[in-house]
């Protein structure tokens, strides 16, 4: 079982993360992975794959997300609660 607030935490540990929101995608053969959006720092820099190494030095490789996307700004609902449930579809990755 992965515990998306575990990964979320495992990535917002990166000094480069303001923001991150860990979510299930779509998967052919799996039927779901890990994937998560971010929303780096001011004036940050840093690649997918160097936040991937991070949080693979942080988590169990099955939990670890196969995708990372960065954003301005993550999903939030009417009462400033971020979205995980649906986002997939929400974004079109399904």
């Amino acid at each position: 079982m992965i515990s998306p607030r575990e990964v979320d935490e495992a990535l917002l540990d990166h000094p480069a993360v303001a923001e991150a929101l860990t979510f299930a995608l779509p998967h052919d053969l799996l039927g779901e992975t890990v994937a998560a959006l971010v929303v780096l720092q001011t004036g940050a820099m840093v690649t997918e794959r160097e936040i991937v190494a991070f949080v693979a030095r942080r988590l169990a490789a099955f939990k670890v997300p196969g995708r990372i996307m960065f954003l301005d700004e993550l999903p939030k609902g009417p009462t400033g609660k971020l979205q995980r449930i649906g986002l997939a579809d929400r974004l079109g990755l399904r």
